[in-house]
Parts: structure tokens; C-alpha cells; sequence
């Protein structure tokens, strides 16, 4: 009766230390890094084919300089989705990334390379800052 008891404490407590890990929890319950990436390159291609914008302010986290302006050109129409390498009708988009920490490196489609900086939100790691090429895109606030 003493190792059945043991045996359940110790199942409660790996079954805890495995929810506190944070890959894990989030993995579970919000968003990873490369999910969010994954995301964000699946609706800027399903963004360009529609020229329907308003669902991309949602992978930003909310300390990042432009969401405003960001969810407020739901069409494109302001200029500022048509104005950033990503948005264009181009083939820009992500080819491929690393993740390193919080910091997202890789290539698009063209020869461009762009890094991202990811900051949680809650649960879910946001998109915080971008750089295409060593120049900043996308501003987080200092």
C-alpha cells in the first residue's frame, strides 16, 4: 500500500513539474515561437492572394510600435501593409527560419533576411520586433 501511494505522489509530481516546463505548458495552452511563425507566414500568403489585412495585427504583441496603424489599414489602404517587404505580391515571404532563445532568424523567398524578436503575451508568444536586412521593420518599444 505504501509504494501505490508513492507511486501516485510521484506521478503527481513528474505530471506537475511536466505542466510548469514552459515548452511544454505553452505548447499546451498558447502559442510557441515557431507556431507563431508558422501562423503569421500562413495568413501573410492567405493576406496577399486577398488583399485582406486585418487578421496580421493579431501576431504582434501589443508593446510593438505600429499595431495601431497596423490594425487600423485592414485593406492595405493607408499604405502601410503594401509598404513592408513581407506584403508584397513579390514571393517575399518566409522561406525559412531558426529559433534561437527569442530571436527568430532566416530568409525569404527573395534574398532578403530578416530576424524577429518574440515576447510573450499571457501564454502565447507575439511577434515584437522585425529587421529585413540589419534595418528595422517592424518596431518594439524601447
Amino acid at each position: 500500500m505504501k509504494i501505490i501511494k508513492t507511486g501516485m505522489i510521484l506521478m503527481v509530481v513528474l505530471f506537475i513539474a511536466g505542466l510548469s516546463s514552459c515548452d511544454l505548458f505553452v505548447s499546451f495552452f498558447g502559442t510557441t515561437i515557431d507556431e507563431r511563425v508558422d501562423s503569421f507566414r500562413d495568413d501573410v500568403d492567405d493576406a496577399q492572394l486577398s488583399q485582406d489585412y486585418s487578421d496580421l495585427y493579431t501576431h504582434f504583441h501589443s508593446d510593438t510600435i505600429d499595431r495601431d496603424l497596423m490594425k487600423n489599414d485592414p485593406n492595405g489602404d493607408t499604405g502601410y501593409w503594401s509598404d513592408l517587404p513581407f506584403y508584397h505580391d513579390t514571393g517575399d515571404n518566409i522561406s525559412t527560419y531558426s529559433v534561437s532563445g527569442t530571436s527568430v532568424s532566416g530568409s525569404m523567398e527573395s534574398p532578403n533576411s530578416f530576424t524577429m524578436e518574440m515576447k510573450k503575451e499571457g501564454l502565447n508568444y507575439m511577434i515584437y520586433h522585425i529587421d529585413i536586412d540589419g534595418a528595422p521593420i517592424v518596431r518594439k518599444i524601447e
